[in-house]
């Protein structure tokens, strides 16, 4: 049996997805390394299909993804401003971008803009049925925020804001106001990074 590797860092990708998959032929993890991004966003199921691997293995993938996401994730929030409709697409690319299903999350804000705490308020997007603006206020007061964002993802690519994405900002943007606790954007992030405010597209400002 060969030794276990002890500069991780320096391991090639390939090296590292056979690692992680138990897999002594580079072969298969050469060809899966050329679509990292694509692979992450897989399910264990789908990901012992595409990898040709037993679930239990994928599974391992699955999770040391999921591990690099959090971690990343936990970097990206540590306390900073959010002031542009960029940084609240950079603040949570991390956690939205590789989902395959609609998230609403927001970020709730002290008096300068930095970011005081995080929570998902809807899982399924703004159209599940599930989304009130009630639960978001209720999340944001809960924080301690002044002032709040909000951001969800379009697993589609395509970051423009629906008519309903415009017209659900608008109304919670509203209640928002009447306690006092502004949300100051909503921004739509993509897989591939792209983004779209849509207090920008025509909302309420």
């Amino acid at each position: 049996m060969s030794p276990a590797p002890t500069d991780v860092p320096a391991m090639p990708d390939a090296a590292l997805l056979a690692l992680v998959l138990g897999l002594a032929d580079l072969g298969r993890p050469l060809f899966l390394a050329d679509d990292l991004p694509s692979l992450a966003r897989l399910s264990p199921a789908a990901l012992a299909e595409r990898a040709e691997v037993a679930l239990q293995a994928a599974t391992r993938l699955a999770a040391a993804f999921e591990l690099g996401r959090r971690l990343h994730a936990a970097r990206m929030r540590r306390p900073k401003r959010l002031r542009r409709p960029r940084d609240v697409a950079r603040f949570f690319h991390a956690t939205l971008a590789p989902l395959v299903h609609e998230e609403v999350w927001i970020a709730a804000l002290d008096a300068h803009d930095r970011v005081r705490g995080a929570r998902m308020v809807c899982r399924g997007g703004l159209l599940s049925g599930s989304m009130r603006a009630a639960d978001v206020l209720r999340a944001a007061l809960e924080l301690g925020a002044v002032a709040f964002v909000m951001a969800h993802n379009h697993p589609s690519g395509d970051p423009a804001p629906s008519d309903d994405d415009v017209e659900l900002t608008h109304a919670i943007e509203h209640a928002a106001h009447l306690i006092g606790v502004p949300l100051q954007d909503h921004v739509i992030v993509t897989p591939a990074g792209r983004f779209a405010s849509v207090f920008r597209a025509g909302s309420s400002r």
